[in-house]
């Protein structure tokens, strides 16, 4: 069954970004690339490339994610606030990410220090180009280090087409298929599952909330990572939570308003965002949901149900079909 939502944004993000033809012979590139070259195209025109990278700097923690699962050489990366730099849900599970350089630790996607992006030597700068532009505001800067090429990224929705582009700048598009089948493999598995325990997966209706702080909870839509998750597995949605807040991909609600969460299933993401949040549901407004009442209601981490890269994505497939299996505990 093919899965949706895939081939044509895929398709679209590769066709934008397809290496042109003609490799350089040995002498520098305009920005001093040496060696064999190649020309991309990426958000930021046509830019000369090392044909094959040896220590690449990303800008956006989803790249990171999809640079590694391809094998490429990551020196540098983005991270966020935190001791670790928030990269776990963005690497291999084996691996721990201690020897990159950390070039930011600010949510703000222009907040990269320079002088560690210098430091970490790349060959190869790779950044995204989102709605504010900010990146693309500090090019002078980066390609004074190294040749960059900045990628469209229009919101989490974006990973599958963004690790297919990466595929691209980094000659390795084989890579980036196998990937792809890899996440198709899973989901299918998944299904398949789901199929086994519960019958047709269009006839489970799940919700995905988000406990964004004490106040506030946001229903993540089909345009969210793990709402395209669930439309991929073939999950019913809420006919309420088809549509996001304006330039959003979620719903805002106060706790007031919990019940418009309801489904027959509920997740619950929180993540280090809110340190405080619960991971049982059973009282006060909880108590009034069927999904609660049903014990069919599940913690799950956001740090990686909203992360938006390939890892992640595994990780929410098995965990979305273990808990729709029985495999896993309610969060009572």
């Amino acid at each position: 069954m093919p899965l949706p939502r895939t081939a044509a944004a895929i398709a679209a993000g590769v066709a934008l970004l397809t290496a042109l033809a003609g490799c350089g012979s040995g002498a520098a590139g305009p920005e001093g690339v040496e060696g064999e070259t190649r020309t991309v195209t990426g958000a930021n025109g046509e830019v000369e490339v090392p044909a094959d990278p040896q220590r690449v700097v990303v800008l956006w923690r989803p790249t990171l994610a999809a640079a590694t699962r391809l094998g490429a050489d990551v020196a540098g990366t983005a991270g966020d606030p935190g001791g670790d730099g928030g990269l776990a849900p963005f690497l291999p599970p084996d691996a721990d990410g201690a020897d990159l350089e950390i070039v930011s630790t600010s949510s703000a996607e222009d907040e990269i220090d320079l002088e560690k992006v210098g430091a970490a030597g790349p060959d190869l700068i790779i950044g995204v180009d989102t709605e504010n532009g900010a990146q693309a505001g500090m090019l002078p800067e980066l390609e004074a280090i190294a040749p960059t090429v900045l990628l469209e990224w229009t919101g989490t929705e974006s990973w599958r087409g963004h690790l297919a582009e990466v595929g691209e700048v980094l000659n390795r598009q084989d890579e980036a298929e196998q990937a792809e089948q890899e996440y198709a493999d899973a989901v299918a598995e998944a299904r398949t599952r789901i199929e086994e325990a519960e019958g047709d997966p269009a006839g489970i209706e799940v919700s995905l909330l988000r406990l964004q702080s004490a106040q506030e909870v946001r229903i993540e839509t089909p345009a969210s990572f793990s709402g395209g998750i669930a439309d991929d597995i073939g999950l019913a949605r809420p006919e309420a939570h088809a549509e996001a807040d304006a330039d959003r991909d979620f719903i805002s609600e106060s706790y007031e308003n919990l019940e418009r969460a309801d489904a027959d299933v509920l997740f619950v993401m929180s993540g280090s965002g809110y340190p405080e949040a619960p991971d049982t549901f059973t009282g006060g407004v909880w108590s009034e949901l069927g999904a609660v009442r049903d014990e069919r209601v599940y913690a799950v981490d956001y740090d990686v149900w909203g992360a938006s890269n390939h890892y992640a994505a595994l990780r929410v497939v098995d965990e979305m079909a273990a808990a729709l299996t029985g495999e896993t505990d309610p969060a009572l």
